[in-house]
């Protein structure tokens, strides 16, 4: 899984050999139907040399040269037509005009195609599924909390509206903050549709994000660890594994639900701590209590949790299951 700048960058560089194949095959036509054309392109590249060589010489025939180099382009756009091409057919090609496939402007600065391909890629290497990229914070429907009852005083809509506002500011802020969630209820409560509103908002700022169960990405990460993969498939484990690490943000859903080994416990626990100490923040979701989660995966993880994530408990019943089928039971 490379880096989304890697695959911008790789594409950009598709795009201008694309073009130079293309305007190789342009040039290849012309001097075929018109061989002339060669001797005119020689003088006219001829005449720009002299015509750089003039300016930095700073010498005073410089509109001499010019009137010969507009003759040489007159007499090649003449060429051109007489085989009813356009102008503009031996061009050079590019698909960005503005920064000629180099995806940096004359200030050096970023251009705006080169940014779209990392965005593009960034949201590639998220790992979300098209029904999770629907998942947003404008299209959060609070109907389906509203008339539910409170679970021991808990009102179920409270719970929700205040865990949206504190991820709402989260995917805005978690990359100065370096602050960490923990979403804690029952299945089916909405932990992994608020995870995927932050994923798609923080996507939208540009930010790297990968979103992967822990089942998915412990087992992924013990076949690596212990040499069960080969080849192709070991290769995408250790992206997969190396991306985990150095994403901006990780979204481990269903913690716990995994089969937790010594290894995958400690897997756990050194990908939490070099992601705090790297200052790349993590949302983690579970069903479990926390003493579950400290049974499961040992003290040491539980202080993790404790010292450096927020908690945002969910409460109310199992949204995936009709209403109608609860009324009925």
């Amino acid at each position: 899984m490379e880096s989304a700048y890697t695959l911008a960058s790789r594409e950009l560089a598709r795009r201008r050999e694309e073009n130079r194949k293309e305007h190789d095959r342009r040039r290849k036509k012309v001097l075929a139907a018109a061989p002339a054309m060669a001797e005119l392109e020689q003088k006219l590249a001829l005449g720009g040399t002299a015509l750089i060589k003039c300016v930095m010489d700073k010498k005073t025939d410089i509109s001499a040269i010019e009137a010969r180099i507009r003759q040489l382009q007159q007499k090649k756009r003449a060429l051109l037509c007489a085989l009813h091409l356009p102008d503009d057919y031996l061009d050079d090609i590019y698909t960005c005009p503005h920064c000629h496939d180099t995806g940096f402007d004359q200030n050096g600065r970023r251009c705006s195609c080169y940014l779209q391909l990392i965005s593009k890629y960034i949201g590639a290497n998220a790992n979300l599924t098209e029904y999770m990229k629907e998942q947003t914070f404008d299209r959060f429907d609070y109907r389906l909390f509203q008339n539910q009852p409170a679970q021991n005083g808990r009102q179920p809509l409270a719970y929700i509206k205040a865990a949206v506002q504190k991820a709402m500011h989260f995917a805005e802020t978690f990359d100065t903050t370096h602050q960490n969630l923990l979403l804690m209820g029952n299945a089916g409560t909405g932990k992994t549709y608020l995870s995927s509103c932050i994923a798609n908002y923080a996507l939208g700022r540009g930010k790297s994000v990968y979103y992967q169960t822990a089942f998915s990405l412990f087992d992924t990460m013990e076949k690596l660890k212990f040499d069960r993969l080969s080849g192709e498939d070991e290769e995408q484990a250790a992206a997969a594994t190396k991306h985990a690490h150095k994403v901006e943000l990780l979204i481990i859903d269903d913690l716990g639900t995994e089969f937790v080994s010594a290894y995958s416990s400690a897997a756990l626990f050194e990908l939490l701590n070099e992601r705090l100490m790297q200052k790349r923040s993590t949302i983690l979701s579970t069903n479990f209590s926390l003493n579950n989660l400290e049974n499961i995966y040992g003290r040491r993880v539980l202080s993790r949790l404790y010292g450096y994530f927020e908690i945002l408990p969910f409460v109310g019943r199992d949204l995936r299951i009709p209403q109608k089928h609860e009324e009925e039971s």
